[in-house]
């Protein structure tokens, strides 16, 4: 199988996107017309740019509304697709992709549309080229890869073969079944694509809400196996019309779309089973210093954190199985990221079964610095280690930290619950499927969180069996609590740890109220319209400003803790609630929102 990527699925200019499409690794590129128009040069230019780049031209983009045109078109078909295919000859593209006819006058007859195929393939021969047909749900008549292949064989030329467009297929409901029916040697193309739904209409979805597999909710992988399965060898080409995902630079767009075709390998050697090489989260490593280092120091004893290891610029507070570092350093690249944005996140370190699905992902020279940690750097330069032995075993332990004597033994916090990364806009699916690709991580569908200041769109990434958990977040919106936080964060920007316990009420009672979110009043009015919950419950929930929510599976009780820099931590209580708390993120929005609003207000004087 040939991997290939088309050339709209780019911004830049044509070369830009073919030498991308070469340093990503691919081995094919298709030329769409559009491209040549803007290309300083000949069509022989662009095929020898792609010459010496390494990479092969799979096929020209693409001759439309042609076959099955009435009488009085075609004429101008006919001397159309003479051009088309000279064109392919000059570019050397040795495929010229046909979509089918979209016009209303477009004739109703499979047998005219195949005599009309066999002469355009008929003169695709004679310059030794061959014709990719291509169903489009948005043609008049056909809209299937059924129906395209039975007038493929009408037409009955060897070269002339079938294009199977992944988007096009699910948006017809076309199902995978029928192509038990197709000779694969005859499948001279195959186009990939997601999207998030194909409850939309048609043509939005295909022209501008088409995803990178792995993006999206489509069974693009079940697709991917059944071709190959079945014995097809041709080229796959990535065809994706985004302008989100196109705003992005020619190498992202190229690296994000070979990560989409490792992603589906990856599904396909699964089968089903258990991917994940991620266990937990061994630790969270912040930077801090001055009066936030202080009172980050207050809030972590506050929560029954305990300093249990120190060294000259590092220390270890814990509690269960949480780790948190705190980076004093002040040279190197800790203090670096910490002059950029004061306190923050500057590393995750992630314990996994084994290093071996990591291999690719790693940056070289991932040991250096005196540690014996692998690197893996992920959206918007954030970076993770991973560890394949416990942290007190790691050379970055033992040489930087020393056991502190009497440390204590900590609250009633158990493990990491979740936590959460705020994404720029543009960020927001090639982090999705980093997290997919690279850790192996399944997906839950986007939610919209309603902020005071507009709309949060939020996506949950999680390990096989839950045990990490991580929401993305992104927004349009300048004045929302995501986009505040990007402002002063703009690296590694994890915006809040939660925290498991299974006595939220007896952490809360040992947390100074000055240290915790304060919920509006409201709230637990507004509970007793959505919950029959006692009425001391909610009393002593209010007191606390603990927040609840309930679904199908069990309750949840969870607490926010005012942020320093941006960063904060939740408490939260799971009793069988398969959720992280969604209906009550607007809430701490609004809360977050009206304590930076009175900030403000103060710095305004």
């Amino acid at each position: 199988m040939q991997r290939c990527i088309s050339s709209l699925s780019f911004s830049d200019p044509l070369a830009e996107k073919i030498r991308a499409a070469a340093e990503a690794g691919f081995e094919g590129i298709e030329i769409f017309r559009e491209d040549i128009v803007g290309f300083d040069g000949t069509p022989g230019d662009i095929a020898a740019l792609a010459r010496t780049s390494g990479i092969a031209i799979t096929s020209l983009q693409s001759l439309r509304d042609w076959e099955g045109s009435p009488d009085d078109r075609r004429t101008w078909c006919d001397t159309q697709a003479a051009r088309f295919l000279d064109l392919s000859v000059r570019l050397g593209a040795p495929l010229l992709v046909v979509c089918a006819n979209t016009r209303a006058d477009t004739l109703a007859d499979p047998a005219r549309a195949a005599a009309d195929l066999a002469r355009l393939a008929d003169m695709a021969a004679e310059r030794g080229l061959k014709i990719g047909y291509e169903a489009l749900v948005t043609s008049t008549h056909v809209k299937t890869y059924a129906t395209a292949w039975d007038i493929v064989q009408r037409a009955a030329r060897p070269n002339l073969g079938l294009v199977v467009n992944a988007i096009h297929t699910f948006a017809a409901d076309a199902g995978l079944e029928g192509l038990a029916h197709i000779d694969m040697a005859r499948v001279f193309l195959v186009h990939l694509a997601d999207a998030p739904t194909t409850r939309i209409d048609p043509r939005l979805m295909t022209e501008s809400f088409r995803l990178l597999p792995g993006q999206g909710n489509l069974p693009v992988a079940a697709l991917y196996a059944s071709l190959l399965a079945r014995g097809y060898t041709g080229p796959m080409s990535m065809e994706i019309f985004n302008d989100q995902l196109r705003a992005l630079e020619p190498a992202l767009i190229a690296r994000d779309a070979m990560r989409a075709y490792d992603l589906l390998e990856d599904r396909m050697a699964a089968d089903g089973a258990a991917l994940s090489a991620v266990e937990r989260v061994a630790f969270i490593e912040l930077v801090c210093g001055g009066q936030e280092a202080e009172a980050l120091a207050v809030l972590l004893s506050a929560m029954g954190f305990a300093k249990t290891h120190a060294g000259a610029a590092l220390a270890a507070y814990a509690q269960g199985e949480i780790t948190i570092l705190l980076n004093r350093a002040e040279t190197g690249l800790a203090h670096s990221l910490y002059l950029m944005q004061g306190l923050g996140v500057a590393s995750l370190g992630l314990q996994v079964s084994q290093m071996a699905p990591f291999a690719k992902a790693l940056e070289p020279g991932a040991k250096a610095g005196g540690h014996d940690l692998a690197l893996v750097r992920g959206p918007g330069g954030s970076a993770f280690y991973l560890l394949d032995k416990p942290l007190p075993e790691t050379a970055l332990f033992r040489r930087a930290l020393a056991p502190v004597k009497g440390a204590g033994t900590g609250g009633g916090l158990t493990h990491i619950d979740h936590f959460a990364q705020a994404l720029v806009p543009n960020l927001f699916l090639s982090a999705l499927l980093f997290y997919r690709a690279i850790f192996d991580f399944r997906s839950e569908s986007q939610r919209d969180v309603l902020d005071p200041h507009g709309t949060v769109h939020s996506r949950v990434v999680a390990n096989d069996d839950g045990s990490v958990r991580l929401s993305l977040n992104s927004s349009l919106s300048a004045g929302t609590s995501t986009t505040r936080f990007l402002e002063k964060a703009g690296y590694a920007a994890w915006h809040h740890f939660a925290f498991a316990t299974a006595d939220i009420f007896a952490v809360a009672a040992t947390l100074p109220q000055a240290q915790v979110l304060q919920m509006p009043p409201n709230y637990y009015d507004d509970l007793n319209l959505r919950f029959d919950l006692p009425a001391p419950l909610v009393e002593r929930m209010r007191g606390l400003n603990i927040l609840y929510d309930r679904d199908g599976s069990g309750e949840y009780f969870q607490l926010y803790t005012r942020a320093i820099n941006g960063l904060f931590f939740e408490v939260v209580q799971r009793e069988g609630y398969a959720g992280l708390g969604a209906p009550n993120a607007g809430v701490r929005m609004q809360a977050q929102s009206r304590e930076y609003e009175a900030q403000h207000a103060l710095d305004m004087f």
